[in-house]
């Protein structure tokens, strides 16, 4: 699965076996692998408009276009999943409030005890007409009325009545403090009154009430809200509940089961995952079997402690949060059981695989290694950069988390939605996408599930129909033709990137707090130094995997790490602190400081005992020691993994995989701008290559050096470029040695060009004269100045002067809005998408007269920008996307912009070739393709 995978939108239904076969077909012709269906509407965000209703979602219409693209999808050997609904937050129209998700609720009213009562208790908040007892508990108030019961401190984000700060991947340390508690009186648990067998069906209670004031609280459970988003029409409902395998059961046997039934003969085969996409539901804390679920899996009865989930202080505030450490954790368990592992066992009993975003990255209360590692293929997501949405890292990049995931669970594929994006349209091409995509491989990813794809009919138009978020690419795009290019870029990156198993010499555990994420690669819990790697494991992975070898942490895999870090103190429990002590007693190098206490409550005095005398053993014995990263690598004499230095200041990322006879290393410049580097790899006595994923050659590093154990490696990367250095036993056959060398002459092509418009999109009728290259955007003529799509630009060209042997002759096109392809002489010398926007013409170019001939293609936004001012029966484009609807935007510039030139690069003399190191070479020099 080394191809580019892609969302495919199949909005409001509406889809036609025309547009399925053309979608697949030309899936294929461009190398993609595959695609996900997914049926859904949209969104408001003042985007689009949505398109006309098609068949209903699952209906036997539907069923009859899912099939067809099976088929389809067969005949063109393609890899096809899909969404198990319409939209996502799993459910639709058939979800009772029985089966939906369900927060808890309560009322409360304070009454005179010192008598019988007979009265009925409020009820509690109630969604759907759907509520459910769970207890009621009676707190005594102070005598003093001028006194109140202490309130636990931020109480409403650690019960998960509120999202835990930020909605996106919160760090959830501060749930953890204890706070400060406003009120005067504490709870004692033992004076707390169950009343909840003298409560009768109808809400009336009887109790022969102690003397004194008490506070009445009534719990019970309702639907949370959590409804199906972005749906399509006729697929509204309520959200399942994801605690409860029961519900997720029942929603299959509603609605997925009787799909495959129709799919059968594509099972398996054509048809090869399961979906559902990532946790919008907002917070939900309850299901009907909770309080039998965290007897069996806290080992103590959470009746008394119900208070605490509505705020109330019980035995003391410490005790309070303790046991909302362990409320979270059972929750965040009975997720991971409840809807991920049933949605397993459901696939794979049917011979499919699943990919859920399962870890987020909305702020869900789970635990998110836990829930990825029960998946086929660990899955995340990434957006795009923008300005105005998203901005930040850690708000668009969640890739770090699957990959740790695939990494410990033994997971070959990390994969993520990518390249989301909302607000921009049409206004991204592969050079905005390559950054994005080269960092996160960075963090461990392997495979681009592309967002989005959108199936659109012929009928509706060019652009068509599309979906309010993501970056369109489906063959309605102006740079579809030249988009191989860049997915050509993807696939042999993943290739590269899914081979052996991945180089990290740091593995964190993150403890046992819920919510548990992996974030940034950049956040770096453990305080990893630059030029190391790092996996985060979970609690699962540390106690049923992992072993010790030769003083390594060891899965069984092959992935192994050289030191296991710790997190704070309080955020793992005694069966945590049991496998840490059985992997340091087995020789591993283990750093962290001393927990002062377990996370959550420890029912048992003898378990109290076992976790401090373990912690003081472990600490007292120096089996564990209290110190940085940083230290702890010197002292295992660990070098970096990769390492680089620069005359300029360079700012370079870089990702490691191992097979049994190579090091292959991803390496990648962050900078706008090229950098030259003497690149460091922690590998010695193998042969270098340079693997160019951008065009697909191979290279002998013949500058490489060896020294103490390392080798260097002279590079030059371009702005926002990359390279994969691979460090093998054997040489790959047939490659060419590299040669350094530098630009002799450059020869500027001048014009004038002959450059041809295509008149169906607005475009003069006859080829147009440029005498020198202008940006279209800014023509005279609004044939041009409005025009998208694709123009050729023709020129000729005499070349005079032979090349000596080891010179090579490129074009440089200078600034290209936005990709081109070029011929010379009919060869086609491929697409220029990415920098340098320069192609090799050494054996194209012939003596004397020369044709060339160079494709540009710009985007949509121009064109739908100057159809906007047009009245509607004068418009040549179509689409269900407002952004440009008012025909007031700017200008996207357009066009081959120049300078265009022919470059002679000729083998670097000695004293040109010094690099990051030393003097300042002649010229810019390049690695022989």
């Amino acid at each position: 699965m080394s191809r580019v995978h892609c969302w495919w939108w199949w909005l409001n239904g509406n889809v036609t076996k025309e547009a399925i076969t053309r979608d697949l077909e030309a899936m294929k012709a461009k190398g993609m692998g595959g695609a996900n269906i997914i049926d859904a509407a949209h969104a408001s965000q003042n985007e689009n408009r949505k398109p006309p209703h098609g068949p209903d979602f699952a209906s036997p219409a539907w069923c009859e276009m899912f099939v067809h693209a099976l088929r389809e999808a067969e005949r063109l050997d393609l890899e096809l999943g899909f969404n198990i609904q319409s939209g996502w937050n799993l459910g639709g129209p058939s979800v009772t409030p029985h089966h939906a998700a369900k927060e808890i609720t309560w009322s409360k009213i304070v009454v005179e005890g010192g008598k019988l009562l007979q009265m009925e208790l409020p009820q509690p908040e109630t969604r759907n007409d759907y509520y459910c007892d769970i207890s009621v508990l009676a707190l005594p108030l102070p005598a003093d009325k001028e006194l109140s019961l202490a309130r636990v401190d931020n109480y409403r984000q650690k019960a998960y009545h509120d999202y835990p700060g930020n909605f996106i991947a919160a760090d959830a340390t501060h749930l953890l403090e204890v706070g400060e508690s406003e009120g005067e009186v504490v709870v004692d648990r033992s004076a707390i009154q169950d009343l909840t067998d003298k409560l009768g069906a109808h809400g009336q209670l009887e109790w022969d009430a102690p003397p004194g004031r008490w506070l009445i609280l009534r719990f019970g459970y309702t639907p949370s809200g959590a409804h199906v988003s972005t749906s399509s029409d006729n697929w509204k409902g309520l959200a399942i509940d994801y605690l409860d395998a029961g519900a997720f059961e029942q929603y299959c046997d509603d609605v997925l089961t009787p799909i495959l039934k129709v799919a059968k003969p594509y099972v398996g085969k054509s048809l090869k995952f399961l979906h559902t996409d990532s946790w919008e539901l907002g917070p939900v804390n309850w299901t009907s079997a909770l309080p039998d679920e965290f007897v069996s899996r806290r080992g103590y009865d959470l009746t008394t402690y119900l208070p605490v989930v509505a705020g109330y202080v019980v035995d003391d505030a410490e005790t309070s949060n303790r046991f909302l450490a362990d409320f979270r954790r059972t929750i965040a368990e009975m997720i991971a059981d409840g809807k991920y592992r049933a949605f397993a066992k459901y696939a794979h009993e049917r011979g499919l695989g699943i990919h859920p975003e399962s870890g987020g990255p909305h702020a869900a209360p789970v635990d998110a290694l836990l829930n990825l590692g029960l998946s086929d293929i660990p899955m995340g997501e990434f957006w795009a950069r923008s300005r105005t949405h998203r901005v930040e890292d850690s708000a668009r990049l969640f890739v770090k988390q699957p990959a740790s995931a695939a990494h410990i669970y033994g997971k070959r594929l990390v994969m993520a939605e990518a390249f989301t994006t909302i607000g921009p349209h049409w206004e991204k091409d592969p050079r905005d996408l390559k950054p994005v995509f080269d960092q996160v491989a960075c963090e461990g990813l392997n495979l681009v599930m592309w967002h989005t794809f959108d199936c659109s009919p012929i009928e509706a138009g060019y652009p068509g129909n599309a979906y309010f978020a993501g970056t369109h690419l489906n063959p309605q795009v102006t740079w579809w033709d030249q988009c191989d290019g860049f997915i050509g870029y993807l696939n042999r990156s993943q290739f590269l990137l899914q081979q052996g198993v991945p180089v990290s010499d740091v593995l964190y555990f993150y403890g046992e707090n819920v919510p548990s994420f992996v974030r940034l690669k950049a956040d770096n819990p453990a305080l990893v130094p630059r030029g190391y790697d790092y996996d985060v494991v979970n609690l699962e992975v540390l106690a049923e995997r992992a072993t010790v070898n030769d003083g390594r942490i060891i899965l069984p895999d092959g992935t192994s790490y050289a030191i296991l870090v710790l997190p704070p103190s309080g955020h793992y429990g005694l069966a945590a602190l049991r496998e840490i002590a059985r992997l340091a007693d087995a020789g591993a190098t283990i750093y962290g400081e001393k927990p002062a206490a377990p996370i959550g409550l420890i029912a048992e005095e003898e378990d109290r005992r076992e976790f401090n005398q373990l912690a003081a053993r472990l600490w007292g014995e120096k089996l564990i020691e209290p110190v940085r990263t940083r230290t702890a690598l010197r002292r295992r004499g660990i070098e970096p993994d990769f390492s680089y230095s620069s005359l300029t200041d360079a700012r370079l990322d870089y990702f490691h995989r191992q097979t049994n006879d190579s090091d292959i290393y991803f390496v990648v410049n962050r900078d706008a701008e090229s950098k030259q580097v003497t690149a460091s790899f922690r590998v010695d006595g193998r042969t270098t290559e340079i693997w160019d994923a951008v065009d697909g050659t191979i290279t002998m590093a013949t500058n490489a050096k060896v020294r103490g154990g390392r080798t260097e490696v002279e590079l030059d990367l371009p702005a926002e470029g990359s390279v994969f250095i691979v460090l093998r036993d054997d040489p790959t056959p047939a490659t060419r040695a590299g040669v350094e060398r530098v630009a002799t002459s450059n020869t500027s092509i001048l014009g004038p060009w002959q450059v041809t418009f295509d008149p169906r999109w607005g475009g003069p009728e006859e080829p147009v004269q440029f005498d020198t290259l202008e940006d279209w955007s800014k023509s005279a003529d609004p044939r041009i100045r409005y025009y998208s799509g694709t123009a050729i630009y023709e020129i000729s060209l005499t070349h005079s002067g032979k090349l000596d042997t080891d010179e090579e002759l490129w074009l440089d096109l200078g600034a290209v809005k936005n990709l081109a392809r070029v011929h010379l002489n009919n060869t086609d010398l491929g697409v220029v998408w990415c920098d340098p926007p320069r192609v090799n013409v050494t054996d194209a170019i012939r003596e004397g007269d020369n044709q060339l001939r160079i494709e540009v293609v710009n985007l949509w936004p121009n064109r739908l920008i100057g159809d906007a001012k047009l009245p509607r029966s004068e418009r040549l484009t179509k689409t269900n996307i407002v952004r440009f609807a008012n025909g007031d935007m700017p200008l996207l510039p357009s066009g081959l912009l120049g300078p265009v030139e022919l470059v002679r690069m000729s083998p670097a003399r000695a004293e040109q070739i010094t690099g990051a190191n030393g003097s300042i070479q002649s010229a810019p020099r390049a690695i022989a393709n």
